[in-house]
């Protein structure tokens, strides 16, 4: 991930180098709010396995404040809302979620739930024309995930049970991991633009892509 980030930062820097400043104030700052599809490679190991119902996509609010630091460059501090996806094993299966063992009896849901993630980074932004930007984003996020079981069957997860009918919370874990991502920007007038990006990041181990579309305020 790291070799990952460091390429992309470099071969962003390389295209925008020659290109004229956009049309961002220096000093300005600026808000953006929408929502981002995110989707995770976490419930892979399980994917195809008979009885395994996987849904590892999920929608959540996304908010960023940036401030210009000059021309091109501007420093981001975000939030990415609460966000949950799931597994759901009809039993009998056994095999390894998450890098650990696990096995089912009975019907039983593994929810991923992420809690509100922090992103704090730098965007790099280069005009195509006076209404349309391209640019490219790098930063660290900061996250706190939870898993949690539900319906009535028993769970085996990393040699401890969880049997219930309701629900348990069986692995908690919280980290941050580099995050990266290129967009683009329309200005529909002199405050308003409408962004549309991809971002890449890493989340307990696994990667989760993120499709966001945004309205940004400039002050």
């Amino acid at each position: 991930m790291k070799n990952k980030l460091n390429t992309t930062i470099a071969a962003l820097f390389l295209a925008t180098a020659s290109m004229t400043a956009t049309a961002t104030e220096v000093g300005g700052t600026y808000v953006t709010t929408g929502m981002v599809k995110l989707s995770t490679t976490e419930f892979d190991s399980v994917k195809g396995t008979s009885g395994v119902t996987v849904d590892d996509e999920d929608t959540a609010l996304n908010f960023v404040v940036g401030y210009q630091i000059d021309n091109n460059l501007s420093v981001e501090a975000g939030l990415i809302a609460e966000s949950e996806m799931s597994v759901t094993f009809a039993g009998g299966e056994s095999g390894t979620l998450n890098g650990k063992s696990y096995s089912v009896s009975g019907i039983v849901t593994a929810t991923l739930i992420s809690d509100t993630s922090k992103m704090l980074g730098v965007k790099y932004a280069s005009p195509v024309n006076e209404s349309f930007d391209v640019y490219g984003k790098a930063g660290m996020l900061f996250w706190d995930v939870e898993g949690v079981s539900s319906a009535a069957g028993t769970l085996t997860y990393d040699g401890a049970t969880y049997t219930e009918s309701e629900s348990a919370t069986y692995y908690t874990n919280d980290g941050s991991d580099p995050y990266y991502g290129i967009g683009a920007s329309y200005k529909v007038n002199s405050a308003t633009s409408i962004n549309v990006d991809y971002i890449k990041m890493e989340i307990d181990d696994g990667d989760v892509d993120g499709l966001n579309l945004a309205v940004a305020f400039d002050f």
